[in-house]
């Protein structure tokens, strides 16, 4: 079994890029694809204060579900998409997509043969293989920690100097201290150590 990473340009017109904007201050998660001919369904999972908000921006194509006040369940229900198919038609499992403003990083599982499959569906796609190895998983960020280094980030706790301080992100998040500080090292160990290729 391998994992993989490639990066490609995120395309114009791309669902996922009009979604990223809308869903800029929060948490976005891949749950699932699934592919019906030509045609990806892609379900997501929305975590953040204005998780209630991003319902009503989904475009036509998109459908939304409201979990609790700070999280959501979001299904793109068509998306033909010039990169997932390939991938899913190599017999690879997408694990999850991590978007910016102008590319993707997707995650894949897959055996020697997916792989194989992958490299030759993938010709005439402009990517960028980052990763290839063996699966790391008990390292991997967790939801919340990714949650909390995110909105720490966007608040302004890492800069120089820090616009707000643990104590007001503590309030912010409704944890003691101690945890948040705890959650935040944790979180900031494992970027490291990814960043850095230790395991």
């Amino acid at each position: 079994m391998l994992e993989v990473q490639i990066k490609t340009k995120l395309p114009e017109n791309c669902t996922l890029a009009t979604l990223n904007g809308i869903m800029k201050s929060c948490i976005v998660k891949v749950e699932g694809f699934a592919k019906r001919e030509e045609v990806v369904k892609v379900l997501l999972r929305v975590k953040g204060e204005n998780a209630w908000e991003v319902l009503e921006k989904l475009p036509s194509h998109c459908e939304g579900v409201s979990i609790s006040s700070k999280e959501a369940k979001v299904l793109i229900k068509e998306h033909t998409c010039l990169v997932a198919i390939p991938i899913l038609e190599s017999g690879c499992v997408i694990t999850g997509v991590d978007v910016s403003e102008s590319e993707l990083v997707w995650s894949i599982i897959c055996d020697d043969e997916g792989f194989i499959a992958l490299l030759e569906n993938l010709e005439g796609v402009d990517f960028e293989l980052i990763y290839k190895g063996k699966p790391s998983g008990k390292d991997e960020i967790t939801y919340r920690e990714e949650e909390i280094l995110k909105i720490a980030l966007e608040k302004g706790y890492f800069d120089f100097p820090k616009r707000v301080k643990l104590e007001q992100l503590t309030e912010f998040f409704g944890i003691a201290p101690s945890t948040l500080s705890e959650i935040l090292r944790r979180g900031q160990k494992k970027v490291l150590e990814k960043y850095f290729g230790k395991a």
